[in-house]
């Protein structure tokens, strides 16, 4: 059987301030599909401490979830985490920024502007 693990991340989730319910969907999930997560581990918005836990938990998973950290604050940390743990930049691709900037904006648009 697969190991799989989850990695939940924010200084919000960590202390409490919010019920990390995305965490509880995505384990009752895994697990009526057959894949039981085995742990898992939250993190608070710090750089060093996501980069070793990547580094430790992928060494030992199959799979290893991250939840959380991909917004556009800078406290979201998950994708620059993942590529220091690899040792490798990120890259920014034009197009997708394109892309992903139109939709932003017709969301915002479609909901009157409450987005940020």
């Amino acid at each position: 059987m697969l190991n799989v693990e989850m990695l939940s991340t924010g200084d919000e989730v960590l202390h409490g301030q919010i019920i990390d319910t995305n965490a509880a969907w995505l384990a009752d999930f895994f697990f009526n599909q057959g894949l039981p997560l085995t742990r898992r581990n939250t993190v608070g918005d710090d750089l060093d401490a996501l980069v070793a836990i990547l580094r430790e938990r992928s060494e030992q998973a199959d799979v290893l979830i991250v939840n959380g950290g991909l917004g556009p604050t800078s406290d979201d940390l998950s994708a620059l985490a993942a590529a220091t743990a690899k040792g490798e930049g990120l890259i920014l691709h034009p197009e997708w920024l394109e892309t992903m900037t139109r939709f932003f904006c017709r969301a915002r648009q479609a909901d009157g502007g409450k987005q940020p």
